[in-house]
């Protein structure tokens, strides 16, 4: 890194108060030799800042922003034009596009890879990236892509359509864990997939009426016919009887938990069907009738156990897997067809096969390479925002030879270590030095190479905000940085300067719950720790960025229709996220921890919460997320009369133990990956591998599951607000605030636009040398325009397969 040279007075703030109303110091910058500068290249983050020479001083006269109008230096002294310096905050957990699911990893991948489409800088509409142009069906749910012939990965081999086909097969493969895997659920039978439902035979084998060899056939099954199944036998049963016959109406099935049985009664009249505790093993010899089980739709099983035969829902049957396994199917008939045609119904049958002969058929999958560069797509239903999901990391294309060698080895994070990567974005990985930088280069063969006007990045791995500001303001980076938030002492006084701008940002800031962990197992507290924090206090005092208080998850001004809905809501005066149960109201909150069996008392002129076990709150290391977290715990102390005790960990290893459950209360939030409500209302399926606090309601996944499948676009997000106040209720996140961005950013930095998803790739940023002369803003090379897309003709429906001559299994 070139040599620092600061400013001839250089100095922090004066007059800025902390929250607890003291007057805070100012730094005086003094000038660090070459030698003190390598020295420090081995240092932590913070003792990189120190090793600076920066010390604490009160200097009364440095109020006032100097005479031109910016934070800091606007010299690049020792710097080379092509070279571009930037923080990003912390150690990505994964360069591996299938597995990242965090900003921190996100904003490296893509300028390290690169999509079938890219986001213009300016409005973030799709332009090309691998697809120069596309087709599609007129109901939006076949595409036709096709790639650019140039496209190289960084050791000069084709970018192919193959790639693309094994990179999102890979992530929905049950063996990657992909946390970000629901993304390509849009894709034809890709949630049936990943879940394990869908199935094909290894050989040909018979359909059979019961689970044994000697059951009556029902119909002949080729090799590779695909089924879906239903359920496996044998399954275990806790209750102590069966139902002589199958019910109608819903039901609900609770499971034996601690001492008490398990139990099945109707949902509408809460009427006792049966109840035990018993663990026993049963066959299912037969599908019945359908049926609601816990607001889910289900199927009543005729089950025998022992010399005992009755019927259950499928609610209350328990998978095991024994040796001889026998599949419950269906014989399917939805595979992926890639053409505009009317499907022809057909009448399943169902029936029995041996689970050993079934296997996952990734093929079933909707998505295949029609040749090197074409790449044809299929979706479950019409997905509105597709084109945004093909230039987000999970859908990025990567290396097959590389992943599955140190999958091989047993050692797959190598893969993308610096000395190994290869990329296909317009950067490769150069240098990595764990937590002090990462350093990118040119792809020498991407096709844009000789357009970049910058050469190399170098993304410094500095978590302390404030040290953030002194970098900036010296001259050692020239953008703060996507993941790094200004720190709130300096907010009063930052919006007078020309480098610092403030935007909508699509991103919630929340505390996690983990549902599986007393005391926020109970939705009671969990309702009751919301209504206690006075969140426009907390943007006020603590954060100080003009965020927007979150009553719920998904930003009022949110894309695809949202935004129009919210006004109509607020306009009709029945705005389902404002009120009494969803506002700053801490005497509620004390009745609800007092109907939760915690009664709350006065003592020594403030609140006590009698009984109320420990509680924890889990942030990842940021001086931000500290001060929240302790204005939270200070809230809840003094409206609730509870204590809470702070953890905060390293990135990385929060969300370890975030995925592993070990935490009661953690800080997290999420930037959306497109602009529509889907996007945070997807974390909220129970099914996601980004839902880590273990809530989940079926009604919610159905709601939600039926918001994506409605074609008229005001219908739908009234479904998605409607799924949004259901999950609301039951408080599995406690939303704060919604995001601003603030940043700085050098005025010599060209190819920068504010917007509203905080997505900037450097490819299209520049170092104006002229810019005092007033040079426009624009990219550093103009975007590739996606040309519309050629409509598909539709093709005569297929003819039906013929009438089968045998009935379906059941009563």
């Amino acid at each position: 890194m070139a040599q620092l040279t600061p400013p001839a007075a250089v100095c922090g703030h004066s007059g800025a108060r902390s929250v607890s109303g003291r007057p805070r110091g100012v730094l005086t910058v003094v000038g660090v030799s070459p030698t003190q500068r390598a020295k420090s290249r081995k240092r932590s983050p913070l003792a990189r800042v120190a090793g600076l020479g920066l010390t604490i001083a009160a200097c009364a006269a440095c109020g006032q922003p100097p005479a031109h109008g910016y934070y800091g230096t606007v010299e690049r002294r020792g710097r080379a034009a092509t070279t571009f310096y930037l923080n990003n905050h912390s150690e990505p957990e994964y360069l591996d596009p299938g597995l990242s699911s965090d900003a921190t990893s996100s904003v490296l991948l893509n300028d390290l890879f690169e999509g079938l489409v890219i986001t213009h800088p300016d409005d973030l509409r799709p332009v090309q990236g691998v697809a120069t142009h596309y087709d599609k069906s007129a109901d939006n749910r076949i595409y036709r892509f096709y790639l650019r012939r140039d496209a190289r990965w960084s050791d000069g081999k084709a970018v192919t359509a193959h790639d693309f086909v094994y990179a999102w097969r890979r992530v929905l493969r049950p063996e990657t864990a992909a946390r970000m895997v629901t993304l390509l659920y849009n894709l034809k039978n890709g949630k049936a997939f990943h879940q394990g439902h869908l199935k094909a035979l290894r050989v040909a084998a018979p359909l059979r009426a019961a689970p044994r060899d000697s059951a009556a056939e029902v119909t002949a099954l080729t090799k590779g016919s695909p089924v879906m199944v239903l359920k496996t036998s044998p399954v275990r049963v806790a209750l102590t009887a069966l139902l002589s016959a199958p019910v109608q109406g819903a039901l609900r099935y609770q499971a034996a938990k601690g001492k008490a049985p398990a139990s099945l009664r109707t949902a509408v009249a809460n009427r006792s069907l049966l109840s035990g505790s018993a663990d026993r093993s049963a066959d299912i010899i037969a599908l019945g009738p359908a049926v609601k089980c816990n607001e889910q739709d289900d199927h009543m099983y005729r089950i025998r156990r022992g010399d005992e035969e009755g019927w259950l829902p499928g609610c209350a049957l328990k998978e095991q897997r024994d040796k001889a396994v026998w599949a419950l199917v269906e014989t399917f008939h939805g595979l992926p067809s890639y053409r505009p045609t009317a499907a022809a119904k057909v009448v399943p049958l169902r029936g029995f096969v041996a689970y050993r002969k079934l296997y996952s058929d990734i093929a079933a999958v909707g998505v295949r390479a029609a040749g090197d560069h074409v790449l044809e797509v299929e979706l479950e239903r019409p997905t509105p925002y597709f084109l945004e999901l093909c230039s987000i990391p999970t859908l990025y294309p990567v290396r097959r030879d590389l992943i599955e060698h140190f999958d091989k080895i047993g050692r797959p994070d190598l893969w993308y270590r610096p000395e190994n990567i290869i990329s296909n974005g317009p950067y490769t990985l150069d240098e990595w030095q764990f937590q002090y930088e990462l350093s990118f280069k040119r792809n020498p063969y991407h096709y844009d190479h000789d357009k970049l006007k910058l050469h190399r990045i170098v993304w410094l791995v500095v978590p302390s905000y404030q040290a953030t500001m002194h970098l900036y303001r010296t001259g050692e980076i020239d953008y703060v940085g996507s993941n790094v938030s200004l720190p709130a002492a300096y907010m009063d006084k930052l919006p007078v300067y020309k480098d610092f701008t403030r935007s909508l940002y699509l991103s919630t800031y929340w505390y996690e719950m983990n549902t599986q962990k007393p005391p926020v197992d109970n939705v009671l507290v969990r309702r009751a720790l919301n209504l206690a924090v006075n969140k426009q206090l907390l943007i006020d005092r603590i954060t100080r960025a003009g965020q927007l208080v979150a009553t719920h998850y998904v930003p009022d001004y949110t894309g695809s229709g949202y935004a129009e809905q919210a006004q109509r809501d607020k306009q009709a005066g029945h705005d389902p996220f404002r009120g009494p149960e969803r506002e700053f109201n801490p005497a509620r909150g004390r009745q609800l921890l007092r109907e939760a069996g915690y009664e709350v008392i006065k003592r020594d002129g403030g609140w006590y919460a009698e009984g109320f076990p420990a509680l924890e709150i889990l942030y990842n290391t940021s001086e931000g997320h500290r001060k929240i977290a302790v204005a939270i715990q200070d809230m809840w102390k003094q409206h609730l009369g509870i204590t809470v005790q702070l953890r905060n960990e390293e990135w990385k290893v929060m969300l370890k133990n975030l995925r592993d459950g070990h935490y009661q209360v953690a800080r997290f939030g999420w930037v959306a990956d497109y602009n529509h409500p889907h996007t945070w209302m997807d974390l909220f399926l129970s099914y996601s591998s980004n839902n880590r606090t273990h809530w989940g309601d079926p009604k919610v996944d159905a709601m939600i599951q039926q918001a994506a499948a409605t074609a008229d676009p005001r219908a739908s997000i009234q479904l998605y607000r409607q799924a949004e106040v259901r999950a609301l209720d039951a408080m599995s996140r406690l939303p704060l605030y919604f995001y601003t961005k603030s940043t700085l950013i050098k005025p010599y930095v060209k190819g920068f636009y504010p917007n509203a998803t905080n997505v900037h790739q450097v490819r299209w940023m520049w170092i104006d040398k002229r810019w005092r002369e007033g040079g426009k803003n624009v990219p550093s090379y103009p975007p590739r325009e996606l040309p519309e897309p050629t409509i598909m003709q539709p093709a005569p429906p297929p003819p039906a397969p013929p009438a089968a001559t045998t009935t379906d299994t059941g009563p």
